[in-house]
């Protein structure tokens, strides 16, 4: 028997002198060489900027903030996405049980009978087991450390989704007044094209213009009407998208504003580093990593050394009454030590493919950084390029307010005629659309810099 024990335990050493580990600083190091990959000025700290702290303080909007509040407790994507934390909470409270020990109970009952005579004896025993698993070499934190991860990447990915919904909602909202805005333009427009065509046709009869000429008036009316009909399905689509975004039915009666809001000034002239830290992509992708540095020491112990501990307590009789005689009880109490000497490389294989799902975590992590970095310069130089468009289109808006004036100083005194003041009319009008849909790009600009940069930097309650 001692050689048995003795021979069980030589194998136990050895095995434990064959597990080989990585050391957790050479993963660490290895995530902090994808960050040292970014430029230089996301590599330090170089001040706080004035980034707003809600969407509110973006855009001066109480009907858009009210949409966006709904969206917080009614969108479905958001309701999915706290779903599956509350999933993962449970996951992780369930992993986090493997530290307390399990309890059982039973209790059976038995009776047995000749069959030449029905004369049941009967018999009771019940018992109470315990069992434990300290987890040797860590496993049991690196199994709860897996579940936090995913806990970590479940509440991250929710804060994502909830300001990626914010910035539908508010992009949806500016679409509909930019829309709406284009439509009365465009209305205006066909009014004036009409009155073209009216005296077009008047001239025609007269003889004063050719065929071709009345019929390139007609078609600039059909045009304008065609592109009237466009305007008025993509604000109905709009407003429709806009209702399902915030949880209501798409025939829903909103209100929006008249007017585009006024656009904020995202003067991050300075870029501080912890812009990384705020995006909730980057928390999500950097979880996703420690959930996969778990899962490879998880690997890395699966044939190791395991210990499990066991106890019972257990009594019977021929009478319920004997349930109840402490002296008939028996304790055990129990220890196993398991080892696996050879597997048939199925550890190796196990190792393998861990090490292989943390490479392509650190790659999705470098994609995620340098994603971030591009999303953040690019929104800036979006949002300076829209702003010189607008400069651009003032001066023009400016130069054609001018012109129409003139021409109907022109018109007043007789020099020019009625179809004159209304083409100059329509440019100035054309100038107006364009400025109002630069508008629009810009405010679009700042939405998806400000979700660059994070969103709103504290979760809403």
């Amino acid at each position: 028997m001692n050689k048995s024990i003795g021979f069980f335990f030589a194998a136990s050493v050895l095995a434990i002198q064959g597990c080989q580990t990585v050391s957790f600083e050479t993963f660490k190091s290895e995530q902090a060489a994808v960050e040292m990959k970014l430029p230089d000025n996301w590599q330090v700290s170089l001040g706080q900027g004035a980034i707003p702290q809600s969407w509110m303080g973006l855009f001066n909007d109480q009907l858009l903030t009210s949409y966006m509040a709904r969206a917080q407790t009614r969108n479905p994507d958001i309701g999915r996405a706290i779903i599956r934390v509350r999933q993962a909470e449970a996951g992780l409270k369930e992993t986090r049980s493997i530290l307390a020990p399990i309890l059982r109970s039973d209790f059976q009952m038995s009776g047995v009978s000749g069959l030449d005579e029905i004369n049941i004896r009967e018999s009771f025993s019940d018992g109470l087991s315990a069992s434990y698993d300290p987890g040797l070499f860590g496993r049991n934190g690196i199994e709860i450390s897996q579940a936090e991860s995913l806990l970590d990447a479940s509440r991250a990915n929710t804060e994502r989704v909830r300001r990626v919904v914010m910035a539908q909602v508010a992009r949806t909202y500016i679409q509909i007044i930019e829309t709406e805005y284009q439509l009365r333009l465009a209305n205006e427009n066909l009014d004036f094209i009409g009155e073209t065509l009216r005296i077009s046709e008047a001239r025609f009869t007269a003889g004063d213009i050719a065929r071709d000429q009345f019929a390139l008036a007609q078609l600039e009316t059909a045009n304008a009407e065609a592109n009237v009909a466009s305007l008025e399905l993509s604000a109905r689509n709009l407003r429709r998208t806009l209702a399902v975004l915030i949880g209501d039915n798409p025939d829903a009666e909103l209100k929006v504003a008249s007017d585009l809001p006024k656009p904020a000034n995202l003067n991050l002239s300075i870029l501080p580093a912890e812009v990384l830290g705020r995006r909730f992509d980057v928390a999500a992708s950097r979880a996703r990593i420690a959930g996969s540095i778990a899962g490879f020491r998880q690997a890395e112990r699966l044939n190791w050394p395991s210990l499990s501990l066991s106890g019972r307590l257990s009594g019977g009789g021929v009478g319920i009454q004997d349930l109840f005689d402490i002296d008939g009880y028996l304790a055990s109490l129990g220890a196993s030590l398991a080892a696996t000497l050879f597997d048939g490389g199925r550890k190796d294989a196990r190792i393998e493919s861990s090490r292989a799902g943390l490479d392509e975590a650190l790659i999705s992590y470098d994609e995620t950084l340098r994603n971030a970095v591009l999303d953040v310069e690019s929104g800036f130089d979006r949002i300076a390029a829209a702003r010189r468009s607008l400069e651009a289109l003032e001066r023009g808006s400016l130069a054609a307010n001018k012109a129409l004036e003139l021409e109907k100083i022109k018109y007043d005194l007789g020099e020019s005629i009625i179809l004159d003041v209304l083409t100059v009319q329509r440019r100035v009008n054309s100038i107006l659309a364009s400025y109002i849909s630069t508008q629009r790009r810009l405010l679009d600009a700042q939405i998806d810099t400000y979700l660059a940069l994070g969103g709103e930097p504290v979760p809403p309650n």
